[in-house]
């Protein structure tokens, strides 16, 4: 998937990510950074976020690494 970037900083979220991510028209979401990723942080509550996370995608990367070398960065 990809978007533009406006004049004012702005771009869509895709309708896609929208319904997977369950995000709603006045929904409020954070923007993090992290070793060059960026994160959104809908806010609302999850249940069980590991299953939440795990679910989302497959990747070729060792997550529990990743956490630890970001806390070591913190």
């Amino acid at each position: 998937m990809e978007t533009k970037i406006t004049s004012k900083g702005q771009t869509t979220i895709p309708n896609e990510v929208r319904n997977m991510l369950g995000i709603k028209p006045g929904d409020s979401v954070e923007w993090h950074t992290i070793k060059g990723m960026v994160i959104i942080d809908v806010k609302k509550k999850i249940k069980d976020p590991v299953k939440f996370l795990t679910s989302q995608f497959k990747a070729n990367f060792d997550a529990v690494k990743l956490v630890r070398e970001i806390r070591e960065e913190i």
